[in-house]
């Protein structure tokens, strides 16, 4: 099991030469009610630090962080995906917020540090030439990388950053600063263990007089909490924790641990007298607060709760603040960089040519005005036989036409110069924003980090790809997509259509496979298909009967489930189908189907949803429970036993489908996720389940963990030994995730080609899968079934 921390966190937060409380930009959050399911377990720290001439408020700050917190607990998938979310949402906003100044000569530079912590594990998210000091066991590690983590958000669309993560020791510390004194990296290095928390402030404090904008944060073992301490004051310390229950809670609260996220206000500065008129203010930092104005807190909802979404404009400033010394180099340069190199793309391309063809209609409208007049005064010169200056009066309908022909000609020419050289500028930029992102991965040190950058290659080529497709966007999504089926172990697999004269509307919702024989359940039906093995492929039985229909002295309604037998059966069978009522038929080709009850159990049949066979034991899942029936050659006349002994899953109601490989029991449930639960022989000793079971993924450039947030599983099948593994299909990305059996690692995955023209799927969900001894896949979609050979 992961070890569980308690974090404290202690801000270091120097403004004007006054120590200040929490900085605005800091937030740490426990995960909310609203949020999706891979995000149960994640805690998030924000540190936000703007720099530049542009004023910030601390209710930007808040909306900012919020807002980007917001959008790390809605992303599925990864941690690293959450948080590049994140880093994202808050690089548009500071680059809106920019583009709209850029006329008054401001912008602001966000210097960002996300932190997501699951478990021991730390994942971190740089934007900007920040600086992550790990401490612990006198060992001390720097994370600094100014060229993978650009020089911060809101100067371009795209957003660079830096992935580390970090395994969190007992006792272990960090300090988040987005620039680090010359005098603290002495300091920093030495063991600073037997110190407390408060003790290391108050040195670091010391130690330089520049403004200073850092948070250090210790970790203990405990139960979650996230606690936030302000640095000890005249009066009264000021002391929070945020509980870790799944309710979310927000750190800074000024009470009891609350059970619900509330937003992070950090203090506000009290207001000192004002200064007689000729005292001169100092600059204020690149971070500094404005003078505070009338404040409303901004609208976000975390949790749930509403907050009013008001921001006041903040007061015009006569003159323009004087540039702090901004976290990177070149200040001079900061103008030129600001506007996107190459063509423009996408937004930026439909707004010039919005502002291109309003400047035409207006210009239409001048010239318009300007011909008339012209015609007034020239037409008099041309007549002949007048010496008159008087203008002549041009006919109504001629002045009618002049003004809607003109507008249509010039809207007509900006119309096609649009679409003849807007949608291959739009083009030609998106190729050159994929081309930057391969140069981004070729020879990245970090798998991660080189994942992302092919994904974002992969992003613009999809956009690119709805304008135009060339040569060279093949190609380079053919690289981009090997790329990342070796870093994230994805097999691809040729398929092709397995049976052919399916009956017409079928939908197959189970199967089941041997050497020669493939049985497909016709839920439309309710009846049980077959398919043979011949030297051309496998050929539709038409005289195979396996349907609802009375037996001798027994009634069979629809199947639900089949299960094929071993060849030396009691009732020569190949296959077994089950209806709803616990009734079992056992059919094989050209013979009667015979039709045999299940002795009920103890508590009447519910709603059976999935049997399977094990070493000659039935498991019947007629939620909530599991049903174990011995037999005898096929044959199951035995009463049954509940497979729980002790306490079953709790929402073993909603399971749909099971497995089981000797005294494991797998089951998986309707919104995906799996549970694993171990038999017990002794009387004395339950049987236990893990529920969630934790599925991981080994390859580094998934980040580590469980990263199935985006995989919804529909169906589990234990394949045949030697080689045992799991498969769980995830219908919708149609995809076989395979797992090993004990440790529930990934091993690999399976999909389709990734070139449409060789996939024969078309777009939906697929409805089931089975694998046979010989390792062919199988899998349908609706009525349609396909076999894959080449399996690993």
């Amino acid at each position: 099991m992961p070890k569980i921390f308690d974090l404290t966190l202690l801000p270091l937060y120097r403004l004007h030469g006054r120590e200040m409380p929490s900085p605005p930009g800091l937030l740490a959050l426990t995960p909310p009610r609203r949020r999706v399911r891979s995000r149960a377990r994640d805690r998030l720290i924000v540190q936000l630090t703007l720099s530049g001439n542009a004023p910030s408020s601390t209710a930007n700050y808040m909306q900012m962080t919020a807002r980007a917190a917001e959008q790390f607990y809605q992303t599925p998938g990864s941690l690293t995906s959450a948080l590049r979310a994140a880093a994202t949402t808050l690089n548009d906003d500071l680059l809106e917020r920019n583009m709209s100044a850029s006329g008054q000569g401001r912008y602001a530079l966000g210097h960002l540090i996300l932190g997501a912590l699951r478990g021991e594990q730390f994942y971190f998210l740089e934007c900007g030439p920040t600086h992550i000091i790990w401490m612990s066991n006198g060992e001390t590690k720097h994370i600094h990388d100014p060229n993978l983590s650009g020089r911060g958000l809101g100067l371009s669309q795209s957003t660079e950053f830096y992935l580390s993560q970090i395994t969190l020791q007992p006792g272990g510390r960090l300090l988040l600063s987005p620039k680090l004194p010359l005098s603290w990296e002495q300091t920093l290095q030495r063991d600073n263990r037997p110190a407390a928390l408060e003790v290391i402030h108050r040195y670091l404090m010391a130690q330089t007089t520049e403004d200073l904008n850092a948070t250090l944060i210790e970790a203990l073992p405990g139960k979650g909490l996230i606690t936030v301490v302000e640095p000890e004051r005249p009066k009264k310390p000021a002391l929070s924790a945020v509980p870790a229950a799944e309710d979310g809670g927000l750190s800074n609260s000024r009470s009891k641990p609350a059970p619900s996220v509330k937003l992070y206000e950090p203090p506000t500065l009290k207001e000192e007298p004002e200064p007689p008129k000729e005292t001169i203010e100092p600059a204020p930092s690149a971070y500094a607060i404005p003078p505070r104005q009338e404040r409303a807190t901004p609208r976000i909802d975390l949790d749930g709760r509403s907050f009013p979404s008001s921001i006041p404009r903040a007061t015009p400033v006569a003159d323009p603040i004087p540039d702090e010394e901004p976290f990177f180099d070149q200040t001079e340069e900061i103008e030129e960089e600001y506007e996107p190199a190459g063509p423009p793309v996408g937004k930026v391309v439909v707004q010039q040519t919005a502002r291109t063809l309003a400047g035409g209609m207006q210009a239409a409208r001048q010239t318009n005005k300007k011909l008339s007049e012209g015609f007034r005064t020239m037409m008099p010169r041309l007549l002949p036989g007048s010496d008159s200056e008087k203008p002549v009066s041009l006919p109504n309908w001629l002045m009618a036409l002049i003004a809607v022909i003109i507008p249509l000609l010039v809207v007509t020419i900006a119309s096609v110069v649009y679409f003849h050289f807007g949608p291959n500028m739009q083009y030609e930029g998106l190729l050159a924003e994929a081309e930057a992102a391969r140069a981004r991965a070729i020879g990245q040190p970090d798998p991660i980090a080189e994942r992302i950058a092919w994904e974002d290659a992969l992003i613009q080529l999809n956009k690119a790809d709805d304008i135009r497709i060339t040569d060279q966007s093949r190609a380079l999504r053919q690289e981009a997509q090997n790329h990342l089926d070796t870093l994230l172990g994805i097999v691809r697999l040729s398929f092709q259509p397995a049976v052919s004269d399916l009956p017409r509307g079928a939908q197959i919702t189970r199967m089941a496979a041997t050497e020669t024989e493939l049985f497909m359940l016709d839920a439309s039906e309710g009846q049980i298909l077959r398919a043979f093995l011949t030297s051309t492929g496998y050929q539709f039985d038409e005289t195979f009967i396996c349907k609802p229909d009375s037996y001798g002295e027994h009634h069979v309604g629809e199947l639900i489930e089949l299960q094929t037998l071993p060849k030396a059966n009691a009732l020569g069978a190949s296959v077994m189908g089950i209806d709803s009522s616990g009734n079992l038929l056992y059919c094989a080709a050209n013979q009667v189907p015979q039709a045999v009850p299940l002795q009920p159990p103890s508590i009447p049949w519910r709603e059976i949803t999935a049997i399977t066979l094990d070493a000659d034991v039935l498991y019947v899942l007629d939620a909530p429970e599991v049903w174990v029936y011995s037999g005898q050659a096929g044959a199951f006349i035995n009463h049954s036993t509940s497979f729980f002994s002790g306490q079953a899953p709790n929402d073993l109601i909603n399971a749909i489908d099971l497995a089981v490989n000797g005294s494991d029991l797998y089951l998986l449930f309707a919104d995906g996720h799996l549970a694993t639960c171990v038999y017990s022989l002794l009387d004395t000793v339950p049987t236990r389940c893990t529920d969630p079971a934790q599925l991981s993924d080994p390859h580094p450039a998934a980040g580590g963990g469980d990263t199935f947030g985006q995989a919804h599983f529909s169906q589990i099948l234990l394949t045949t030994p030697p080689d045992s593994a799991i498969f769980l299909l995830d219908a919708d990305a149609q995809a076989v995730f395979r797992f090993s059996p004990r440790s529930l690692e990934l091993q690999n995955q399976l999909h389709t080609l990734a070139n449409n023209s060789e996939n024969p799927f078309p777009s939906g969900s697929l409805t089931a899968m089975t694998a046979n001894p010989s390792h062919v896949l199988f899998l349908a979609q609706g009525e349609q079934v396909y076999l894959a050979l080449d399996v690993p």
